[in-house]
């Protein structure tokens, strides 16, 4: 097993190819994606279903060496500040098969 950072990415669906962006110039080679997740924040409650997937929430899951994390983060940070979401970085250990 690899020590790793977990960082777990919500964002509005619209930021889905900013963020892919910021995962792919932070050197990160993959990422789980899962739409349409329903939540509450500060912004009020978000439902998994609507009208128009713009007002959905989107999260990617990711692992990444400590550097990588760093760059991804400075990169989330002002999307988050602008849009609103939440970013979340743990320690966990990758089980490489």
């Amino acid at each position: 097993m690899r020590d790793v950072k977990r960082i777990e990415i919500v964002v509005e669906a619209p930021q889905e190819e900013v963020i892919r962006q910021l995962i792919e110039d932070a050197g990160i080679d993959g990422f789980t994606l899962m739409h349409a997740v329903a939540g509450r924040g500060q912004r009020g409650d978000r439902t998994s279903d609507g009208l128009s997937s713009a007002f959905q929430n989107i999260v990617f899951v990711v692992a990444a060496t400590a550097d990588q994390t760093a760059a991804l983060v400075e990169g989330v940070r002002p999307i988050l500040k602008r849009t609103g979401g939440i970013c979340l970085v743990s320690d966990a250990r990758w089980l490489k098969h």
